[in-house]
């Protein structure tokens, strides 16, 4: 039943945005069709190691409320020096991948749902990709109300996803719902908060495969998390080793699952720059993670040049 229940509450959730956003007034499509481009780096470190993502996207917009992209994303890792092992920098592609989404403003909230496909092209063995295609559909609900802007997120996935503050230490392979519900507040023109608290629900047997030095374990022993099918498994942010490469670091039904929260700061002193400084505490497995992320809008960026 419990299943059954977040299953149903992802569905209503999706339902009502979709209701909010029915009634949404179709915006003039002049300005909005053509090809954008976006750069992004971001960074997370724990314990365990550090994670750097630089990803690299195209796509091209039909209009204000419907566009599609494709995108690359390059990994780079530093696990630190322990008593057994020298530290270790490692780097390599992910997994590509396409997809779509759709913006619908409207008086209640603005909804966006996408629909990202991930193709395996990321090493198994270095813990960018898991060997299968990847599936996300992700629903985002946001309200502006002066300088607050509240929002909720709920997607269903096969793997957990990187967000925008947070790079995980680790790919994994397993159905999972996720759910993040927070807020933004405008201190100034030009720089601005959040908060969140996120929870991941996995059902059915997960499978994790590490980006960072396996030779850091749980809480720092060989113990384990254990799952909720009974059976010893790991924190995906401090995993224990694997014995082949290319096999997961971890396996179980509950491994995955995870609640927490997220803080962060960011400035944006041009449309097409952002820059953001993130704080996550795993509740679940007691680890912080501090985050850092700079995106370039160079669609957009073009078009102004071409405009003078």
């Amino acid at each position: 039943m419990k299943k059954l229940s977040l299953i149903q509450t992802f569905l209503v959730f999706s339902f009502l945005a979709f209701t909010c956003a029915a009634g949404a007034q179709t915006a003039n499509n002049v300005n909005y069709r053509g090809f954008n481009a976006y750069e992004s780096l971001r960074g997370t470190t724990t314990s365990a190691g550090t994670v750097f993502k630089l990803d690299s996207s195209v796509g091209y917009d039909f209009n204000r409320n419907l566009g599609i992209f494709f995108g690359a994303p390059l990994y780079f890792t530093h696990d630190p020096a322990s008593s057994t092992l020298p530290a270790q920098q490692r780097s390599g592609l992910g997994n590509l991948y396409f997809g779509g989404d759709i913006y619908l403003p409207n008086r209640v909230a603005d909804f966006t749902s996408t629909l990202t496909i991930g193709v395996p092209t990321g090493s198994v063995a270095e813990g960018f990709g898991t060997g299968h295609p990847t599936a996300d559909w992700s629903n985002r609900l946001r309200k502006k109300m002066g300088r607050l802007s509240p929002f909720a997120v709920a997607g269903v996935s096969n793997s957990v996803p990187d967000t925008e503050t947070l790079t995980r230490s680790f790919s994994s392979l397993g159905n999972l719902l996720y759910f993040e519900e927070g807020a933004e507040l405008d201190l100034t023109r030009r720089v601005y908060v959040g908060a969140s608290i996120y929870q991941i629900v996995p059902f059915g047997n997960q499978q994790v495969f590490s980006r960072t030095d396996d030779s850091f374990q749980t809480h720092g022993q060989g113990s384990g998390k254990t799952g909720g099918n009974g059976n010893t498994g790991t924190n995906p942010a401090l995993p224990a080793p694997a014995a082949n490469p290319d096999q997961p670091t971890a396996a179980g039904n509950d491994i995955t699952r995870e609640n927490g929260l997220d803080a962060w700061i960011g400035f944006e002193p041009v449309r097409t720059l952002r820059a953001e400084l993130g704080y996550s505490h795993s509740t679940t497995f007691a680890v912080n993670r501090f985050s850092f992320s700079l995106s370039l809008n160079v669609g957009r960026m073009l078009r102004l040049r071409r405009s003078q």
